[in-house]
């Protein structure tokens, strides 16, 4: 039996990663976070749109420490995601609020932007002279 094409890249979804942070009183766990972004996702957009958005939290990306996440959507979907991400108030049994620090196309990007740490020594080349 031959094994299925693989779609090329100029026919795939295209999608985007949002990295956010999550400001709360208390350290929040994933499944938490999960549990809220999902009921909000169902409360605002209904199920046909949430599963039309291709919606993923990237797990191995979120930071219990630091509360810092990646999630996967469609393209055309980011603006709902922020709507979205913004009406969470509560996650878990604690107040917490959803701030978005930018929107990437690769997770590499979203890697070296928003996640990775940043030393006085990258910082100091980043600034322009003059």
């Amino acid at each position: 039996m031959p094994e299925p094409k693989i779609l090329p890249p100029t026919l795939r979804a295209k999608k985007r990663y949002i990295v956010f942070e999550a400001i709360s009183e208390s350290p929040i766990q994933y499944n938490d976070l999960v549990n809220a972004l999902w009921s909000s996702l169902l409360a605002f957009l209904g199920e046909l749109e949430t599963s039309e958005a291709k919606l993923w939290i990237i797990q191995n990306l979120y930071d219990e420490k630091t509360q810092r996440g990646v999630i996967k959507c469609k393209h055309n979907y980011v603006e709902h995601l922020r709507a979205v991400l913004a009406l969470i108030t509560v996650i878990g049994e604690t107040r917490a609020a959803l701030k978005i620090h930018g929107v990437t196309g690769t997770i590499k990007s979203a890697r070296t932007k928003y996640l990775a740490p940043k030393d006085l020594a990258s910082f100091a080349r980043e600034q322009p002279a003059g």
